[in-house]
C-alpha cells in the first residue's frame, strides 16, 4: 500500500497518540534558501519520524520507547511503532 506523506504522518500520530500537523511543502523543490523551517515529521515528546521517501523512513523516538531504525516502507514502519506500543503499554 502506498501512502502519502500527510496520510503516513497522521498514522504515526494516531498510533503513538500524539499532536502532529502536517504543513505541505510550498516550493517546488528545496534550496538553500528555502530549506529553513523545521518540517513535518517531529512529535513533540516523543521524538522524529522523518519520510524521505517510500523506501527510507527513519525514526529516532524516546518515548514510548527508545527507538532508532531505519525502514524501508512505510508498512515497516508503523508495524514497529505498533510493537513499541504495545510494549511500552505492557510495562
Amino acid at each position: 500500500m502506498e501512502f502519502s506523506k500527510k496520510t503516513f504522518y497522521e498514522e504515526c500520530a494516531r498510533i503513538l497518540d500524539a499532536e502532529h500537523s502536517y504543513t505541505p511543502w510550498p516550493y517546488g523543490r528545496i534550496t538553500r534558501w528555502n530549506n529553513r523551517a523545521a518540517g513535518n515529521g517531529r512529535f513533540p515528546g516523543y521524538g522524529l519520524i522523518r519520510m524521505f521517501g517510500p523506501h527510507h523512513i527513519q525514526i529516532a523516538l524516546r518515548r514510548p520507547t527508545e527507538l532508532n531504525l531505519l525502514c524501508h516502507s512505510a508498512e515497516e514502519a508503523l508495524a514497529a511503532l505498533r510493537t513499541a506500543r504495545l510494549t511500552q503499554q505492557r510495562s
